[in-house]
């Protein structure tokens, strides 16, 4: 009778979830006005309804961790804002375009820290990230930097996003930084047979969690569609067909 009791005992999780839903519509100050919150691309609407809250960290994880990076940036940068990849020398500018990026909004940018070997907890690396964040409203930050700056620079880099109302987003390894937001993604490939075919449509599983959301969401997207365009699963009544034909 105990551990039939046990397990209908909600989860600290669910717990911590129900007291920010009380809290909030006790005090509708906790809930983001619509300033404080961009738009995302529309086949991210599942696992972010409400948009993206400006001053939230993220991390992109898994196969499809670029791709995915590229696809969340798309949303703001549709809507005017401004975005910078520093420490991202791999950073793949097809797929950017491919997600819907606006590349005339794109900066890249090189960092001290490309090819060190060891932390980076000094001047220069987090000096050029901080510039990032300062000058625009999506800084990317690739695995190579992320990975290699310490814990105070990190720190201090995620101070200055929250108060200047930022979005940080990381790619792979996120280091030393905590990230609000953690986005993992799968991806598997559909249309090859037995040795014939050609690959017509991606399917890319997400994940959403982390301390800013307890409960987490799930999604799954096509990226590409059977259209070639970048949507939600399902949203075509012939992707379930090609899914289990792929």
């Amino acid at each position: 009778m105990a551990s039939a009791s046990a397990s209908l005992s909600p989860s600290a999780a669910d717990v911590r979830a129900r007291l920010a839903d009380a809290l909030a519509a006790r005090n509708p100050q906790l809930v983001p006005r619509a300033e404080q919150v961009l738009v995302v691309h529309p086949a991210l609407s599942g696992v972010m309804p409400q948009g993206l809250v400006r001053g939230t960290s993220l991390v992109c994880v898994g196969p499809a961790a670029a791709s995915l990076a590229a696809l969340v940036a798309a949303g703001p940068m549709g809507g005017g804002c401004w975005a910078c990849a520093i420490g991202y020398p791999s950073l793949g500018v097809a797929a950017w375009l491919e997600a819907g990026v606006p590349l005339e909004r794109l900066v890249v940018v090189r960092s001290p820290a490309d090819g060190a070997e060891q932390p980076i907890d000094d001047p220069h690396g987090g000096r050029a990230l901080a510039a990032a964040v300062d000058g625009f409203d999506v800084v990317v930050v690739g695995p190579q930097l992320a990975a290699r700056l310490g814990q105070a620079t990190a720190r201090r880099v995620q101070a200055r996003v929250q108060s200047r109302g930022g979005i940080l987003l990381m790619v792979g390894d996120p280091g030393a930084f905590t990230p609000d937001l953690r986005l993992h993604a799968t991806a598997r490939w559909h249309g090859l047979g037995s040795g014939h075919g050609h690959l017509r449509t991606r399917e890319v599983r997400l994940a959403l969690g982390g301390r800013r959301m307890p409960r987490g969401r799930r999604d799954t997207v096509w990226f590409p569609g059977p259209s070639g365009q970048i949507e939600r699963f399902g949203a075509d009544p012939t992707v379930h067909a090609l899914r289990r034909t792929g």
